[in-house]
């Protein structure tokens, strides 16, 4: 029995999820590129649930490793790779970030694909290292730019337009996922340029 050959698995993105699930843990996707493993196409993912770090803002663990327990130690990282119809549990030892760039934040994850618990024999459980790059929330400064631009282009002036301003925003940035606080912001730059409460 051999090891996977994890050199399939490059990553082309990351997004996280601050606070998801029943405990508002944090959460993140890693995407990677498809690849061919026994002759088929894979597109798949990496999911990793539970992370128990505050990461609403992740340039805030700029330069930190931080280690993890496995599967089923209190504090372990519910992490898992989809493949050949299979949930193939991942056991995250450590999460390193680098220093932000305009790309977002590098990232490596180590950890351990296990074929074993996933009732796949065909692979030996099999050490990770992956590098990834997480995309960064948007700073402060970035928003109300965004929102001043926003405004600018749809002519909105009060905060019945904001639904205006509130489109064209999720347009230009759908990534950004916090939509409840950018609805916020939008009303508050609304509000302070003479626009309704």
């Amino acid at each position: 029995m051999s090891g996977f050959p994890h050199h399939l698995l490059a990553a082309t993105g990351a997004h996280c999820q601050p606070g998801s699930g029943p405990a508002g843990l944090a959460a993140l996707t890693i995407a990677l590129r498809p690849f061919l493993l026994e002759e088929r196409q894979v597109d798949t993912c990496i999911h990793l649930d539970g992370i128990a770090l505050d990461l609403r803002d992740p340039r805030d663990h700029a330069g930190n490793r931080h280690r993890f327990p496995v599967n089923p130690q209190p504090g372990y990282i519910d992490g898992s790779l989809y493949l050949l119809h299979r949930h193939v549990p991942l056991d995250v030892t450590a999460l390193a970030f680098g220093t932000p760039d305009a790309q977002g934040m590098p990232m490596q994850l180590t950890g351990t694909l296990v074929f074993s618990a996933a009732g796949i024999a065909a692979w030996a459980d099999t050490p990770l290292t992956l590098d990834f790059v997480l995309d960064l929330p948007p700073t402060p400064a970035q928003v109300d730019a965004a929102i001043a631009s926003a405004i600018a282009a749809t002519g909105a002036r009060t905060a019945r337009d904001a639904g205006r301003a509130m489109a064209r925003l999720v347009r230009d940035h759908p990534g950004w996922d916090d939509r409840q606080a950018l609805h916020a912001r939008l009303c508050q730059h609304l509000s302070a340029t003479g626009g309704d409460p």
